[in-house]
């Protein structure tokens, strides 16, 4: 996109410019809350930020002192990075600790044949990482799991005491996303679990359309016959009631698993909710 393109772009957005001023001005300078700059959307990758919360918020709610966050598809690190800033504001605000886990094959996307991979978006080895270069950076924040993610993901479990609340998908292909779903067959998760996809919407060279990429993927699992027996399922999250509408809204998907131990627990203050007649 050119710039002419970018400052068009900008002009023509349904966020009004003095909103997109005074977000510029606290990601630079950050007051507040964070709860109250993510709803503004005050903060680097907001999409990111608001999985983070949302799932520290459902873990606090229920019990846990920590989640795991997981981010597939790393490439140069930006993503992890964002996640690991996020990290530090969550747990100073909500007392919950966050650990960050990047998957990726550390040598860009692997080769394949399948057409739904979108191959005539990206060539195999896009994306390649410098992982010495980022491990340096993530030292003591976050960890990486380097390899092909359809192995990686079988035996890798988070820490007992951390289940899985956020996944950040961005594999780019289908496949590689259909691998990575493996991980929700893991049984230490919170029971509803906050994901973004990267790769759902794009730009006229992308050409995204059902059948193909991430959405194929997404209509895959869901398909698929175990469900049934699971009682899951992937489902774009109508949770923006309170924000301005967002194009990134619609990246944001909840995992919902229906027979978690802890899936009926509820979530808000005991007291039941009523509503009086008026006088």
């Amino acid at each position: 996109m050119s710039t002419q393109e970018r400052v068009f772009s900008l002009m023509a957005r349904p966020v009004p410019l003095r909103t997109l001023a005074i977000r510029k001005l606290l990601r630079t300078w950050p007051t507040g809350s964070y709860r109250s700059r993510l709803y503004l959307g005050a903060v680097n990758r907001p999409h990111y930020g608001w999985c983070l919360y949302h799932a520290a918020e459902e873990a606090k709610a229920l019990g846990y002192k920590a989640i795991t966050v997981l981010e597939f598809g790393v490439a140069g690190g930006n993503g992890l990075i964002c996640l690991c800033e996020h990290k530090r504001a969550i747990e100073k605000e909500m007392g919950v600790e966050v650990r960050v886990v990047g998957f990726d094959t550390g040598k860009g996307l692997p080769p394949s044949s399948d057409p739904r991979d979108l191959l005539y978006c990206w060539p195999p080895g896009s994306y390649e990482m410098d992982r010495p270069a980022l491990e340096a950076r993530i030292a003591g924040r976050a960890e990486l799991v380097i390899g092909d993610v359809a192995q990686t993901v079988i035996g890798w479990e988070p820490a007992a005491h951390a289940p899985i609340g956020a996944i950040m998908f961005d594999l780019d292909f289908y496949s590689s996303t259909m691998a990575a779903f493996g991980i929700l067959s893991q049984a230490n998760t919170l029971p509803r679990i906050w994901c973004y996809f990267d790769d759902i919407r794009g730009y006229p060279e992308n050409a995204y359309t059902d059948g193909i990429g991430e959405r194929e993927a997404i209509r895959q699992f869901n398909l698929a016959p175990e469900r049934k027996q699971l009682r899951d399922h992937l489902s774009p999250a109508y949770t923006f009631k309170a924000v301005p509408p967002e194009a990134w809204h619609e990246d944001i998907y909840l995992y919902h698993r229906l027979n978690h131990p802890n899936y009926n627990t509820c979530l808000t203050k005991e007291e039941k909710s009523q509503l009086r007649l008026a006088n």
